[in-house]
């Protein structure tokens, strides 16, 4: 009988690091995605090219562990709160600043905007992670290369 006590004990001891260490996927998934990143290019659906950033020109975002990210534009700050599920980034909030700004700035906030889907008020994006690159693809055809920094 205490044999087979101990057997259960094992079992649910098993059982519950097994679930702990699903967890921790998900916080490994952030880690690909935390840090700082720079905007490279944008490539709007239906666009045969993209907009490569100017040199001097530096749209950043950060994305942190608490699921918040935060950015600047050359004449705007943008930030809210994103979440990561499978390969799916979703930006559940966003806020900015109005300033008038850059041709490239305005195709990002177009991209954010292209990627909003229909009847909701957030934005998802199929990402992928490959050294210091970062994919984000939305809508039809539309995509944004974004480089560690």
């Amino acid at each position: 009988m205490f044999g087979k006590r101990i057997l259960v004990v094992c079992a649910l001891a098993s059982a519950v690091l097994l679930g702990v260490r699903c967890d921790d996927s998900d916080d490994s998934q952030n880690n690909f995605v935390t840090g700082n990143w720079r905007i490279m290019s944008v490539s709007l659906s239906g666009q045969s090219t993209g907009l490569q950033t100017p040199d001097a020109e530096i749209i950043s975002i950060s994305f942190q562990n608490s699921e918040r990210y935060s950015g600047t534009t050359s004449a705007n700050t943008f930030g809210g709160n994103y979440e990561l599920t499978g390969g799916i980034l979703t930006l559940t909030s966003f806020t900015t600043t109005e300033v008038a700004d850059t041709p490239f700035a305005g195709a990002f906030y177009e991209a954010i905007s292209a990627a909003i889907v229909p009847n909701t008020t957030y934005a998802e994006f199929d990402f992928s992670v490959a050294a210091d690159t970062l994919m984000l693809n939305f809508s039809d055809s539309g995509v944004m290369r974004l480089q560690r920094q």
